[in-house]
Formats: structure tokens, C-alpha cells, sequence
């Protein structure tokens, strides 16, 4: 993609929701999301215009991953919506609440393997894991994310 303005261009226009969507995962922020992916997707137009960038999904990804980690090193985020808030389901809170309760590798991982649909290896090279951390990781965090959102409805329901 190197010197492809249209290419690149094709590239952010396609991949901007997608990223979008996974930085919010990552921090339950919109406006940072935002924030954090415009600036991802800027650095891969600048260093693949350097020929830097072998791979962009792989190097937007992990830009993404990192920027999140940095920004938001907390492990809790309170996710609010209105009662009967269009589009909201209560279900939807409960993931959401629940991932954002996952130590943030957990929650990268189950980002890009189930949200964004990459392959172990993918994930492994997007977070410089081996693809043995990535499965550790993965199973732990589906484990605890199926916990704390069972904690939630019980909690709930109680």
C-alpha cells in the first residue's frame, strides 16, 4: 500500500467502523474511541507511506490495542443507558459491563477474536503474543466474562 493514495484511503474508509467499534470494547468510550482510531488510522497512513507497514491490519490493530491499554488502564467501566433507550438492549449492558471488568489482554483478545473475527496467529501477532497465550488468554477471559455477567442477572434478578 505504500505511495497508494487511493489504496490507502479505501483502507481507512473500510476499516473505521470495525476499529472504531473495537476501541470502544476496549475503553466504553465513544468520543475516546474516536479519538484513538483517528489517530491509529493516521500513523498507518503515514508509515505506509514510508513503506513501513507490512501488514495493516496487523499494524492498526495492535496501534489500537496499545492506544487503548495506555489510555485507559483501568479494569472497570460503568456502561449507563436510559430505561428503553433505543437500541440498547439489557443484554448488551450486561457484555458490555462484564468485558470491561476483564483484565485488558483478556478483553483485547476476546475483542479481536470474537467482535473483530481474527484468527489466533492474527491476535498473537497483533498483541506479540504466541498463539498459546492467546488460547490461555481467550479461555480465561470467555470463563470470567460468562461469571460476571451470570453475577450480573443474579444480581438482577435478586
Amino acid at each position: 500500500m505504500s505511495g497508494d493514495d487511493d489504496g490507502l484511503r479505501d483502507y481507512v474508509t473500510s476499516r473505521l467502523p470495525s476499529l472504531r467499534r473495537s476501541a470502544f470494547l476496549m475503553c466504553g468510550d465513544w468520543d475516546l474511541a474516536t479519538e484513538l482510531t483517528e489517530a491509529c488510522l493516521a500513523r498507518v497512513v503515514a508509515d505506509s507511506r514510508r513503506g513501513a507497514v507490512a501488514d495493516p491490519d496487523v499494524y492498526a490493530y495492535a496501534d489500537l490495542m496499545e492506544a487503548c491499554r495506555r489510555r485507559n488502564r483501568r479494569r472497570e467501566h460503568v456502561f449507563v443507558a436510559a430505561a428503553g433507550a433505543e437500541g440498547v438492549a439489557a443484554e448488551s449492558i450486561l457484555v458490555l459491563d462484564a468485558l470491561h471488568k476483564l483484565a485488558p489482554r483478556c478483553r483485547a483478545v476476546l475483542v479481536l477474536r470474537h467482535w473483530d473475527g481474527f484468527e489466533v496467529d492474527a491476535v498473537g501477532a497483533m498483541l506479540d503474543l504466541d498463539d498459546e497465550r492467546v488460547d490461555a488468554y481467550e479461555r480465561a477471559g470467555l470463563a470470567a466474562l460468562e461469571r460476571l455477567i451470570e453475577d450480573s442477572r443474579t444480581a438482577l434478578a435478586g
